[in-house]
């Protein structure tokens, strides 16, 4: 069986290794002889393999191995690891920052004569002259039909047992506000009158 000159063209580098039979060797050998461009590849493969081959090559194997008979010759020379920069410099200045900034914060505030309370006390007067709860089945709907229609308004609430604090809008009447609430037990359970 008689090979192409493409498959014969594959052994090249079998014959540049030298490990090509007789036979193939002579039979490529005489594709060179015809072929320049082969030729040309023969001898850039050649070039290649020489520089390999010159070239000192370590395995793995003997690269640890010479990294341990150093380190043997060492055993008794403990090093200390060298210590990295220390950071806290950074945090030493940010903490410096912030106490300058509430510092300046605290002695620098002016009065600016508002004396009006921007807060309230827990044993101020809360707002608000009458404290009602809402039966558990009134709707949001219903209620505020009620309140609504009463000219009453919820003013603080719910608290912490469902306590609404209610008060009269301008112009609205407190005491039949509260008739109308006691009037309306299936809306509200309880109301009560505050004492300004």
């Amino acid at each position: 069986m008689t090979r192409s000159p493409d498959e014969i063209a594959l052994d090249l580098p079998f014959l540049i290794n030298g490990t090509l039979s007789a036979a193939d060797k002579a039979e490529i050998e005489a594709l060179m002889a015809e072929d320049a461009l082969l030729a040309a590849e023969h001898d850039a493969l050649a070039a290649i393999r020489s520089e390999m081959q010159a070239e000192e090559t370590r395995s793995p194997g003997a690269f640890g191995l010479a990294r341990l008979m150093r380190d043997v010759g060492r055993e008794g020379a403990a090093t200390v690891p060298a210590r990295a920069p220390s950071r806290s410099w950074m945090w030493q200045a940010v903490a410096a920052v912030a106490v300058v900034g509430l510092l300046a914060q605290t002695f620098y505030q002016r009065d600016t004569g508002e004396s009006e309370a921007r807060y309230a006390l827990a044993s101020a007067a809360m707002p608000g002259t009458l404290v009602v709860s809402f039966a558990p089945d009134a709707t949001e709907e219903t209620i505020r039909t009620l309140l609504v229609g009463q000219d009453l308004e919820i003013v603080a609430g719910p608290s912490a047992l469902g306590l609404y604090r209610l008060d009269v809008v301008e112009g609205g009447d407190l005491a039949a506000a509260a008739a109308a609430l006691r009037g309306a037990p299936q809306i509200v359970e309880s109301v009560e009158n505050v004492e300004p």
